[in-house]
């Protein structure tokens, strides 16, 4: 298998200036590229830059109209990937145009969104998409009118209408937060999921879920698996019902920080904080803030603005004709926040 640069396990060094983090370990894993079948895949460090851009905008992305589109402004983690790439260009002095419409969860506006883009005629488009599947009529919109589009964070299906996709390790990151859970329940007991399932990041995260429990922990058990679709409220309800179903769980798999909040809510209103161990996906300042009330255990980070900046990148890569030396494939390495070392993050993340 072909890797151009591949980082399996780090620890970087930062100098804490500006808010940035010193001491960082960072962790990714070559099985996940191997497991997934990807010839060309590139590890990056988000902390090869104090601020977390490695890379600044140059005179390529002057006048450029670039489209930008999560799945939602109603979460950080999303709203920091539109600030990571108006940061790249402010890095480089650059002056451009950012259009980042709010799909609001919703597949098909997101479609709508991006046929826009097009029609608008921007020079590129960065999406995280809601749907792996879903998405495809808006990348076979952009493909038609020669616009290059970059996935960013979450994976698409049809891998051919993208020219690359920058994400988090989520295999990875799964994995983390599995050992801490499993490992807090001494390796047995029932647990339960609250998911997000129609995104490809997060069927991943599950996935990293699973292959821990499968190969080290064979006592225990995902009793039950529900999406919350990413919604505090939702997540809080799913927990209430899964507390009366299970009485006799264990621990909980949140796939995001928002999911974890509901979670934690429901459990502290059935009076058994302290009692159920709960683990999430994000690691933003809410995360750390959670872990330090001890409503979570830990929360493997992510850099959305370093995904956005590696995704500037790219396109001005191909902007320059250089598209062979884009890879297919970057993970973003991240890192598992605990308690014994959020002070490295607290205040310094998204």
């Amino acid at each position: 298998m072909k890797k151009r640069l591949v980082a399996v396990l780090m620890t970087a060094a930062m100098v804490c200036s500006m808010g940035s983090v010193s001491a960082v370990s960072v962790f990714a894993e070559e099985e996940t590229a191997e497991a997934a079948g990807d010839e060309d895949v590139v590890y990056v460090d988000p902390l090869e830059a104090e601020d977390g851009l490695p890379f600044a905008a140059t005179e390529l992305s002057k006048g450029k109209t670039i489209g930008v589109s999560v799945q939602t402004h109603a979460n950080a983690f999303f709203l920091a990937e539109i600030d990571g790439v108006k940061a790249t260009l402010e890095k480089g002095g650059i002056d451009a145009e950012v259009i980042a419409p709010d799909p609001a969860n919703d597949i098909n506006t997101q479609v709508e969104d991006i046929t826009q883009m097009v029609a608008r005629g921007v020079d590129v488009i960065f999406v995280d998409a809601l749907d792996k599947d879903g998405i495809k009529p808006a990348l076979q919109e952009a493909e038609r009118a020669s616009i290059p589009v970059i996935a960013i964070d979450s994976n698409v299906e049809d891998k051919d209408l993208i020219a690359s996709i920058v994400e988090s390790d989520n295999v990875a990151m799964g994995k983390m937060a599995a050992q801490t859970l499993c490992d807090s329940i001494d390796g047995e007991g029932e647990i339960v999921v609250i998911n997000w399932s129609t995104l490809q990041a997060v069927r991943e995260r599950v996935e990293g879920l699973k292959s821990v429990i499968e190969e080290s922990y064979p006592n225990v058990e995902i009793v039950a698996d529900q999406d919350a679709f990413g919604v505090v409220e939702d997540a809080q309800s799913i927990m209430e019902s899964f507390l009366q179903t299970y009485p006799d769980v264990k621990g909980v798999f949140a796939i995001n920080s928002p999911t974890a909040q509901g979670a934690a809510a429901a459990i502290k209103a059935a009076g058994l904080e302290g009692k159920i161990s709960v683990v999430d996906i994000d690691g933003a300042q809410n995360d750390i803030d959670m872990i330090k009330e001890g409503q979570i255990l830990c929360s493997p980070v992510q850099f959305p603005k370093t995904i956005a900046n590696k995704a500037m990148e790219c396109a001005e890569l191909i902007w320059a004709g250089k598209e062979d030396e884009v890879a297919k494939h970057y993970y973003v390495s991240g890192d598992n926040i605990t308690e014994e070392n959020l002070d490295q993050y607290d205040g310094n993340t998204y």
